[in-house]
């Protein structure tokens, strides 16, 4: 094999690379630089350590490919192979395994950056919930960021300023006032605590979704969290297959498959268990590996005890095909419980941001207004929290949080379900039966329905796809390019100075080594002798050697054990060796 690997030069290696890197709370991008040689677990931990994250086992980087497809930076696997072809080189933090209790997440920092991934999942339609819910982690949100209400500084109308929910009207805002007044005292970490509570007990939390179609060709969605894998027809949930049911993901071309257990439950323990297949067809075949993918990870992190001997899972290969193979890396949640139980280091200060600068906090403000890095969240009931230094500071934006690419990608297509079924979810939708919910439809244009009682559906919010960082990333090929350049110029630049000095050298070994090289100029030397005249040539040798060993053997009268043996073995050749004598013997009487 070593004999068709194309050979790569220390310099090729040691390229620079750079990915700009957005965080949660749309503060200021940063730049990472990277190698061909440099894993995605570096890039995350270099993350980590700048936002002074300890319990990282939650978290990801995740982008958007050319086709739009997300994808999630595989630690194990080179940044350079992962985001080829990826333009702008753009990498979002995010919250990739949501904690089934936030509340066991040992730091506040921890926490509000939890905190922050659900209002992105609020704004954006990810977490649904009845308007009444809805309202209520929206005044959480805003007594996170502005404090106590004060008629003073927060002048009638100042809840529109935030957009918090999708299709945000009127009606819900003054609801939002009229909750929050009652929140005073709550400073941010409790207020941000109580969210998390709420939004923790939706059915909705930590549910990345997924567009697929079921076998009636119904467009809906498949979630994947803590709990199992949910279908959402529109804004309403169907069905629910927790991790104990299913026994096998796999997926073959564009249909994401789960092997099923339908009769899990406890009081049916007796009864025949069901193993039913089910299967969703997703857009495309990379979609389709993105769910599988996600999937498993997700089953992995939640029900394993351990990490230590983790399976290694294969699946959508075909004839022409090996498949896709994966297999878990990092810690599953109850070793990443069991690592925040031994922190031992001071809580960390940090800086909370606000999204609108008009209602930033003042330093000299009081104890509502500061942090609570000592705060007991255990306790339904506030406490009394210690005084901090720590401040809240206000973001140079004055809009709403603006999410990246692969937000609003979601967004745009939530809203193109919402028309083809317009019934929410509802408690009283459904009843349990052996785990698996019995669904009670209800037909499109029924007007019996109280619309009061439904949760809002996302709408298509509009973003500035036209983003300066989004002009300030570029992709790998364009970064490879300007480094060909650069090193084209570079060797204009010596040359010139060599003829202006009148001291050209010859070129030499020695100067060809030192010399920069033009990584496509190294390639095509490299790649004069093709892999097909590799072979053939290859394949020549061998049968000349064995043709001339034949003769050796066949017309010597060497008498050797080995020689006598090896004729014993080629007898099947001496017709032939008879003829060529004979044609040997008559050309020789003719001379």
């Amino acid at each position: 094999m070593t004999l068709f690997r194309k050979s790569r030069s220390k310099g090729d290696l040691q390229q620079e690379f750079h990915t700009t890197v957005r965080f949660l709370d749309d503060s200021e991008p940063i730049q990472l630089p990277f190698t061909k040689e440099t894993l995605g677990q570096f890039v995350l931990d270099k993350v980590c350590d700048t936002l002074n994250l300890v319990e990282k086992d939650y978290f990801g980087l995740r982008f958007v490919d050319a086709e739009k497809q997300r994808h999630w930076l595989d630690p194990t696997k080179t940044v350079y192979k992962q985001l080829k072809g990826v333009s702008p080189c753009v990498l979002c933090f995010r919250v990739k395994f949501y904690p089934e209790d936030p509340m066991k997440l040992h730091e506040e920092i921890t926490r509000y950056y939890l905190f922050l991934q659900l209002r992105r999942d609020l704004h954006h339609g990810r977490l649904l919930c009845s308007p009444q819910d809805a309202n209520l982690l929206a005044a959480y949100i805003i007594q996170s960021e502005v404090g106590d209400y004060d008629p003073q500084d927060h002048p009638p109308g100042y809840v529109a300023e935030f957009k918090m929910l999708p299709g945000q009207n009127i009606q819900q805002e003054q609801q939002i006032h009229d909750l929050h007044k009652t929140l005073v005292g709550q400073v941010p970490a409790e207020a941000e605590a109580n969210f998390l509570k709420k939004a923790a007990s939706l059915d909705t939390y930590g549910v990345d979704p997924h567009k697929v179609k079921d076998q009636k060709g119904n467009q809906m969605y498949l979630g994947v969290t803590h709990q199992g894998i949910m279908t959402f027809h529109g804004s309403r949930r169907t069905q629910i297959y927790k991790w104990s049911q299913i026994k096998k993901l796999a997926f073959e071309g564009k249909t994401f498959i789960a092997h099923v257990n339908m009769n899990e439950d406890k009081e049916q323990s007796h009864s025949k268990k069901k193993h039913q297949p089910i299967g969703y067809k997703c857009l495309t075949v990379a979609a389709c590996k993105y769910l599988w993918r996600c999937a498993v990870e997700q089953q992995f992190f939640f029900t394993l005890q351990s990490s230590f001997h983790t399976p290694k899972v294969r699946s959508g290969g075909s004839l022409f095909s090996r498949g896709s193979k994966f297999r878990f890396s990092g810690r599953c949640q109850n070793e990443a419980y069991l690592a925040s139980e031994d922190i031992k280091r001071k809580e960390p200060d940090f800086q909370r941001t606000c999204s609108l600068p008009n209602f930033a906090r003042k330093s000299d403000s009081r104890i509502h207004m500061r942090n609570s890095a000592n705060l007991s969240i255990s306790e339904e009931n506030a406490v009394d929290v210690p005084q901090s230094t720590a401040e809240v500071v206000p973001s140079p934006k004055v809009t709403s949080p603006v999410s990246a690419t692969e937000d609003t990608i979601v967004a745009e297509e939530m809203t193109q379900v919402k028309s083809s079924n317009v019934e929410a979810w509802r408690p009283d939708t459904f009843k349990q039966n052996g785990g698996i919910p019995i669904i009670v439809t209800t037909e499109v244009g029924d007007t019996s329905r109280d619309d009061s009682s439904l949760p809002y559906n996302p709408d298509n919010t509009v973003y500035d796809q036209d983003d300066e960082d989004d002009k300030i990333a570029k992709s790998l090929e364009e970064q490879v390019i300007e480094l060909e350049k650069e090193f084209q110029q570079m060797q204009e630049q010596n040359h010139v100075e060599n003829v202006a000095e009148g001291s050209v050298k010859p070129t030499t070994q020695s100067n060809l080594e030192t010399a920069p090289k033009d990584t496509k100029t190294v390639e095509t030397k490299k790649g004069h002798c093709s892999c097909g005249k590799i072979f053939a040539f290859t394949f020549f040798s061998l049968f000349l050697t064995l043709t001339v060993s034949a003769c050796v053997v066949m017309f010597s009268d060497i008498d050797h054990p080995v020689m006598n043996e090896a004729r014993a073995h080629l007898t099947f050749l001496e017709p032939t060796r008879d003829f060529i004598l004979d044609k040997y013997h008559e050309l020789v009487n003719k001379l």
